[in-house]
């Protein structure tokens, strides 16, 4: 009898965890996860721009422009134009060289604007707490595109991609950042990278995209008793025909 109490104790204690952990099973199984829509609708967009070409050794590039957007979808838009006029000022490296070592180096060309046109990927959206007082709504994306570059000797074509964060404020306004890495082949001296920093301001318009159609809503105006009506016409006062002459004894009848 003692030799069969211990086995029965231990199945005693290991039936309830496996109950348990059965229960966990079933109930991760059953588990939803729901995943909203975004919540604004963008269709044209207008930004205005304000950034910095940092890169330089003997300038730093203070810009201003803007840009034209049109979105196709949640997923992919077409930045179709942005023009970035840049302000340059020295860094003090060329009267620094020829100070300490009257060394005159040969600057570089300058950017004077940029000029392009880009395709916009928009994968993720989400939702993240700041200071956990508030929920902002932002989504990342990736512009991928070309243009031209105007240096102090004259144009360049150029080739950009880069990363952004956009933070929604509302259905019309919201704030971008993007980073942008530009080259710009300059034969036969080489290839010239210029980074390209922005902060702007979006302003959305309209509420149809040229992807989507504009269909009017279908009021139902059935009341599910028509077969009724057919069937009974007196019953429906509107179905009632009153013919030249007749009074309302007649109808009753």
């Amino acid at each position: 009898m003692k030799r069969l109490l211990l086995p029965l104790t231990l199945v005693g204690l290991l039936v309830p965890t496996l109950a348990s952990a059965a229960d966990e099973d079933e109930l991760e199984s059953g588990r939803v996860i729901a995943v909203q829509p975004r919540p604004f609708h963008l269709v044209h967009e207008f930004t205005v721009s304000a950034g910095v070409l940092p890169l330089d050794a003997f300038y730093t590039g203070f810009s201003l422009g803007g840009s034209y957007t049109l979105h196709l979808s949640d997923l992919i838009a077409w930045e179709a134009i942005s023009f970035h006029y840049s302000a340059n000022t020295g860094t003090g490296l060329e009267g620094e060289l020829a100070r300490r070592w009257s060394v005159a180096p040969t600057g570089d060309p300058e950017v004077q604007y940029l000029v392009g046109s880009h395709v916009i990927l928009s994968p993720m959206f989400g939702k993240f707490t700041l200071f956990n007082r508030s929920i902002l709504e932002g989504s990342t994306y990736l512009g991928i595109g070309g243009g031209t570059i105007r240096y102090s000797d004259g144009f360049r074509p150029q080739l950009s991609i880069g990363p952004g964060l956009r933070i929604f404020v509302g259905q019309v306004v919201s704030t971008r950042l993007d980073i942008r890495t530009t080259f710009a082949p300059d034969i036969p001296s080489g290839l010239e990278v210029v980074l390209h920093v922005t902060l702007s301001v979006s302003f959305n318009f309209g509420s149809v995209r040229a992807t989507e159609s504009f269909e009017e809503e279908e009021v139902d105006e059935t009341t599910g008793f028509e077969a009724l009506d057919e069937l009974y016409p007196l019953s429906n006062p509107e179905g009632v025909r009153r013919s030249p002459g007749s009074t309302s004894e007649e109808e009753e009848k």
